[in-house]
């Protein structure tokens, strides 16, 4: 079964638990190192793309480059595997917004989704922004699901994301899922994450998949 849906929210699958411990860590942003995108980008890319949808990934990611990189022997195509006429490519959340149901309420921060496939497995790429607290955790739920992780293992994924310089990456157990931490200028945080396949399953090899990741975070501007 294919994963249908490009991000999942904080509570729909991670513990209350989970999100405390890591709700303290803080943002990190060096420098010489991956891309380097700012929060206040990532706010005006997501607000830009919109919850509806674009046909193109606004973050410049140069997917053919990447799959040269990686050494893959198919091209990596625009569009979630089997995406239907008129299905977006792209989308964005967030902004600066007081409403609760934000994950982003009271401070500013976006998500941009940019779907993909290699063969028949989906390949997603999401690049986070937040003024405050660590980019990555809005992801977790996602990182989750596409890495069939445990609470152990996501809150271990999360704690090592968190520590992580820009440019270095951070990969589940099965290497399907990968995290790169982008140099943000010093303020907020900013990561990408890359999935491909399910379930921590993937065609690829995980050398593979954190090539790709470390190209496409090299990338983003």
């Amino acid at each position: 079964m294919k994963i249908r849906t490009k991000h999942v929210t904080m509570g729909a699958a991670v513990s209350a638990v989970l999100v405390a411990a890591l709700a303290g860590c803080g943002s990190g942003g060096g420098a010489d190192a991956g891309g380097s995108l700012s929060v206040d980008r990532v706010v005006e890319l997501a607000e830009g793309v919109g919850k509806d949808g674009a046909d193109a990934c606004p973050v410049p990611y140069d997917a053919g480059k990447a799959a040269e990189a990686a050494d893959l022997d198919e091209g990596i195509e625009a569009g979630a595997a089997g995406a239907e006429a008129g299905e977006p490519m792209a989308t964005g959340e967030g902004g600066r917004t007081t409403d609760p149901q934000s994950p982003f309420a009271g401070k500013a921060g976006g998500i941009i989704t940019c779907s993909y496939h290699v063969g028949g497995e989906d390949l997603t790429v999401h690049t986070v922004g937040t003024e405050a607290g660590s980019a990555t955790n809005y992801l977790l739920p996602t990182a989750q699901q596409a890495g069939g992780m445990s609470v152990e293992d996501v809150k271990s994924f999360g704690t090592q994301a968190y520590d992580a310089k820009p440019g270095d990456t951070v990969a589940s157990k099965g290497g399907n899922v990968v995290t790169v931490r982008l140099d943000s200028g010093g303020k907020g945080d900013v990561a990408l994450l890359l999935t491909v396949g399910e379930d921590d399953k993937s065609a690829l090899e995980p050398d593979q998949v954190a090539e790709l990741a470390r190209t496409f975070a090299a990338q983003a501007k």
